[in-house]
């Protein structure tokens, strides 16, 4: 298939390398799921990783949008929205056009690997999300919120403690047997790579942003009323 030598050394090696790199994944991923440790924490697992579920930040997206209804300030509801917007596009090609990786309750199922999630199948958004595993979506969108609040905040300290949470969560997809380890580590790169730029430079959320601000300051004149000479 290629024609020059040296292409297909480093074709072979990287085949070779992924393979063994597969290997490595599927034995630590048996060794957390059959642990003592898992059976032990499954049910505070899947009450835990919840909070990685798109169901609990559409939550609280909702939140956010009463609140901003309420004081008129939704600049944190549009970096909500924006982020969420791009991270699932880029989400959703790598996941199902580009890799394309069976869960391990599919690909491990004859090693008696069940899924203990029930959550994880997202209508209309990401409709296979119950088949493909590749990158950690929990991990990610976890993240990727983590990063607009501390951003939004300037707090490293929010950033800090979304991420130490962010590892139980990653911990919690393998003892549900819905996640390789390398999926959960891609998760972070994903989101620690892509979205800290995006967040800041969505030129969609600005432009929301001061449509609803213009608005906001527009009816504030028009209670007023007009300058008494």
């Amino acid at each position: 298939i290629y024609s020059n030598p040296h292409l297909v050394i480093i074709m072979s090696s990287l085949s070779e390398y992924l393979e063994k790199l597969e290997e490595w994944d599927h034995r630590a991923f048996l060794h957390v799921y059959r642990s003592g440790f898992s059976k032990r924490t499954k049910k505070f697992a899947i009450a835990f990783s919840f909070l990685g579920s798109l169901y609990f930040w559409g939550l609280i997206w909702l939140i956010w949008f009463i609140y901003g209804y309420v004081t008129k300030d939704y600049y944190l509801l549009v970096l909500f929205t924006c982020g969420f917007e791009q991270s699932v596009i880029i989400h959703s090609v790598i996941r199902y056009k580009i890799v394309k990786r069976n869960r391990p309750y599919i690909k491990l199922k004859k090693e008696g690997v069940k899924k203990h999630d029930d959550f994880i199948r997202i209508p209309y958004i990401m409709s296979e999300s119950d088949k493909k595993s590749f990158p950690s979506g929990h991990v990610a969108f976890f993240l990727l919120f983590g990063l607009i609040f501390a951003l939004h905040f300037e707090s490293l300290i929010i950033l800090i403690i979304f991420v130490a949470l962010d590892i139980v969560i990653a911990l919690s997809r393998l003892v549900l047997g819905v996640h390789f380890p390398i999926d959960v580590i891609f998760g972070f790169v994903f989101k620690g790579y892509f979205n800290k730029s995006k967040v800041k430079a969505c030129n969609v959320t600005r432009i929301i942003y001061y449509y609803f601000s213009y608005n906001q300051k527009w009816n504030m004149l028009e209670k007023i009323g007009p300058i008494q000479k």
